[in-house]
């Protein structure tokens, strides 16, 4: 059968299938579909859980193996494969449809891919699933469903918006999801329970109407060295608080490090770029290539001093702010993959 994104908690609060697809480019609702399925079998007993992650080298009998183990302590497990494209091959093609007929008892098989193009929309092992399980197609939402999402999320997290409100957050986002609930965080954090206009939200969104850490993090993916400056000072003139600035900072840094460590390996990158927007993902994935032999221990150590000095402890600490701000470009401008005197 097919469930739609957002019918996914209703039908789960009834029934859990053997077997569930999720496939769709928007990652929020990829992601999120996939923790209610998770959840919804943890519930039921499926304690231990399998991730199989789908790359070019990876070995279908895998999934041989993980139908027929026995669990631990005798529990049942979920089995999450995780594949970059909807195109199985020949291999995954004979395993899934193995799997399909011969539904172990005590697994779910939860399959997360990309949007189904036709061709893997007439794929047997596909229609397979639509028999025997549930197939849950996510599409990226309309402006009209973007407005009606992004109400209900800031319902949901408490917040009391009026029309204006969810329409100037609904605009400002441009149907990034991710985003949005992003912003909404920030809006519950100050604005909690109390009634809220599109004053307010423009109150908050003013102060980084220009550029934001997000913009940053784009300019060092694309190697833009002039950009990153123009983006750092900015930020300083705005004042923006340098411990969001450098976790932002931090966590661009492990995402860069844990993806060149996975293509040193051979592993997939699929649970890095679902963290990020789709627009992002080229980006990243050409930042790794120009990343591969970076001076990490260099670039961790200097992350640590700048954790250290906006805390004003640690070895060597300055507490002159125009000192911190230097060694945030400088980091800035290393993970761009530049020289510092661009």
């Amino acid at each position: 059968m097919q469930v739609r994104a957002d019918q996914i908690e209703e039908h789960l609060r009834h029934t859990l299938a053997s077997v569930y697809l999720v496939s769709g480019d928007e990652p929020l609702q990829v992601m999120e579909t996939a923790d209610a399925i998770r959840k919804a079998a943890a519930s039921k007993g499926f304690s231990e859980r399998d991730v199989l992650t789908v790359d070019a080298q990876f070995d279908w009998g895998a999934l041989y193996d993980a139908a027929g183990a026995l669990s631990l302590f005798a529990d049942k497990k979920l089995l999450d494969v995780r594949m970059t494209t909807c195109k199985a091959g020949v291999s995954g093609t004979k395993a899934l449809q193995h799997y399909l007929d011969y539904l172990p008892p005590d697994k779910i098989l939860l399959m997360q891919c990309g949007r189904l193009d036709k061709a893997c929309k007439s794929a047997a092992w596909v229609k397979k699933i639509e028999q025997v399980g549930v197939s849950v197609q996510v599409w990226d939402l309309s402006p009209a469903q973007t407005l009606a999402w992004i109400a209900r999320r800031m319902k949901q997290a408490g917040l009391q918006p009026d029309t204006e409100a969810v329409r100037y957050l609904t605009e400002r986002v441009e149907g990034n999801l991710l985003a949005a609930v992003q912003e909404i965080g920030k809006l519950v954090l100050l604005y909690g329970s109390r009634p809220m206009t599109a004053a307010n939200i423009m109150a908050v969104v003013s102060d980084n109407s220009r550029f934001s850490v997000f913009d940053l993090a784009e300019a060092m993916l694309s190697q833009d060295a002039r950009r990153v400056r123009h983006i750092m000072q900015v930020l300083q003139e705005e004042d923006t608080a340098t411990p969001l600035l450098i976790w932002a900072l931090g966590d661009l840094l492990r995402q860069l490090y844990t993806g060149c460590d996975n293509v040193r390996n051979n592993a997939s990158n699929q649970a890095l770029l679902m963290r990020m927007p789709k627009t992002r993902h080229n980006l990243f994935q050409n930042a790794l290539r120009r990343m591969m032999n970076a001076d990490w221990d260099r670039l961790f150590t200097l992350a640590a001093h700048l954790d250290q000095h906006s805390k004003g402890v640690g070895i060597d600490v300055s507490r002159h702010p125009q000192r911190l701000w230097d060694e945030m470009l400088t980091l800035a401008l290393l993970l761009s993959g530049r020289s510092l005197s661009v």
